[in-house]
This record gives C-alpha cells, sequence and structure tokens, in this order.
C-alpha cells in the first residue's frame, strides 16, 4: 500500500484562507439581510452569542466546523452552500 503525500493537498492558509473568510462574511450579511433578521435575531437562531456574528460579518472570525453547521442549518442551506462551494 503507497505511503500516503504529507501536505500534498493541504490548503495553505493566508491570501486564500482570507479570500475565503471574507466571501464567508459577505455571504453572511446577504443572508441575514435578506430575512430580515438583526445580528442578535439570527444569534439566537444560530445558538451563538451576538459578538460571534459580528465577528463572522466582519470577516474576523475563524468559525469551527460546529459554529459553520449550526449557521447553515439556521438559514435553511447546505454548507456548501454557505461556503460558496
Amino acid at each position: 500500500m503507497p505511503k500516503p503525500l504529507i501536505g500534498a493537498h493541504v490548503p495553505r492558509h493566508g491570501r486564500d484562507f482570507e479570500s475565503v473568510t471574507l466571501s464567508l462574511a459577505k455571504r453572511l450579511r446577504r443572508l441575514r439581510a435578506a430575512r430580515g433578521w438583526t445580528q442578535r435575531a439570527a444569534a439566537l437562531r444560530m445558538g451563538i452569542g451576538p459578538p460571534l456574528v459580528r465577528r463572522l460579518e466582519s470577516g474576523q472570525a475563524n468559525p469551527s466546523l460546529a459554529v459553520l453547521l449550526s449557521v447553515a442549518d439556521a438559514f435553511g442551506i447546505a454548507l456548501n452552500d454557505l461556503l460558496g462551494r
């Protein structure tokens, strides 16, 4: 059995990571605004605190998978759609 290549397809942090974070931030603001939710209302639906919603929407947060799943569930969309994939 061949050994896997270490780091062969591991995404690099940096510009690509920042781009994904900012795209997510913009998508979250649009989704929330389209539903007429305040950040506080969105936070309640997502099960997270309002400060985290603010940080997500400004691109300052690095959300865990659990947070991303909660956000996607709150909007009733697939995680891939939330991430723009």
